[in-house]
């Protein structure tokens, strides 16, 4: 297990920068990382790495978290069309949106549809 070096002003500034580029990241999911690191004053390498060490997961998965979440959003409201849903949310496709919505909650994005409704 790894000891958390560091002075404790150090670590505060971590937890800063993370929960900034997670409030950053809910209201614009679509934002580069090169992006992100220029608006927080930081390099991309130093985010990617302060943020997995917070948040226990990468800017990538985090990101890909946030258009599940509003996949099912979606669906709860009634959207039909998963290709649609797809392309608006940012995935390659209606197959990348299945994969991804089965890999975070264990059911195809028709099956919660079936159990939303």
């Amino acid at each position: 297990r790894r000891v958390d070096a560091g002075r404790p002003a150090t670590l505060r500034a971590r937890r800063r920068l993370a929960d900034a580029a997670h409030e950053a990241l809910a209201a614009d999911p679509d934002r580069s990382l090169p992006e992100l690191a220029a608006d927080l004053g930081v390099s991309a390498h130093h985010l990617s790495r302060i943020f997995r060490a917070a948040a226990g997961h990468t800017l990538s998965r985090h990101r890909m978290r946030l258009r599940a979440r509003a996949a099912l959003e979606r669906l709860a409201g009634g959207e039909r069309s998963l290709a649609r849903l797809a392309a608006d949310l940012g995935f390659a496709d209606q197959s990348h949106l299945c994969r991804v919505v089965r890999s975070e909650t264990g059911h195809t994005p028709s099956a919660l549809r079936r159990a939303l409704a």
